[in-house]
């Protein structure tokens, strides 16, 4: 269930990518959370993802994932890369028929939790940090924020995340689950959170190494 806590504070990680709308911040810095996209939906909102194929007058065009990989099965396009690129358009499709499946139940069924679409993912210990950012593959530029927190929590395990093509019947099944907070193994455990944002500080390098 979503609570409100003030008595302790948690880590979050502000990546600094193009579709972000968060700056770098320091401590002090103060904003809210949930009245818009975050980071993570923003980039299913605004990223028109191509791949470049070569015509045979040697121009080369650029074609979206799927056509891309259409082109491929019909022999059209052959590519060093096809596997690879198969891969990135699978994932993509999938994590965002699963965002957008999670949002509807959330809404029509658990409307006091925080969305996945407007939330900021917190990380209570040091020790999750390292994880997330190795879990996460994470490569580009970042802050590690320490923030005192005030809003909507929820606990879930991304273990009931979509990650294959499944039945519909399963996939709303993991969805209830992952908003009723079923949490069997800790380590899987993630903290979702919309409300009000302090940051204490910005953490160093060799403090979550």
């Amino acid at each position: 269930m979503a609570v409100a806590d003030t008595t302790r504070d948690f880590y979050f990680i502000n990546r600094n990518v193009h579709w972000s709308p968060y700056t770098q911040m320091t401590g002090g810095h103060e904003f809210d959370i949930g009245g818009k996209s975050n980071p993570f939906f923003r980039f299913y909102e605004s990223e028109n993802i191509t791949y470049p194929v070569a015509q045979n007058d040697g121009t080369e065009i650029a074609v979206g994932g799927v056509r891309f990989s259409d082109a491929v099965a019909k022999d059209e396009v052959r590519s060093p890369a096809a596997a690879r690129i198969a891969h990135d358009v699978a994932k993509h499709l999938v994590n965002y028929i699963r965002e957008l499946v999670w949002e509807d139940i959330r809404k029509k069924e658990f409307p006091h939790l925080p969305s996945r679409q407007r939330c900021i993912w917190l990380i209570p210990t040091l020790e999750g940090v390292k994880y997330w950012i190795n879990r996460m593959g994470i490569s580009d530029e970042y802050q590690v924020l320490r923030a005192n927190v005030q809003g909507r929590i929820h606990k879930a395990s991304e273990s009931f995340l979509l990650t294959e093509v499944e039945p519909l019947e399963e996939v709303i099944l993991k969805a209830r689950q992952y908003w009723l907070g079923i949490v069997e193994d800790p380590a899987t455990e993630e903290i979702l959170f919309e409300g009000r944002v302090k940051v204490v500080e910005v953490m160093t390098r060799e403090s979550y190494a």
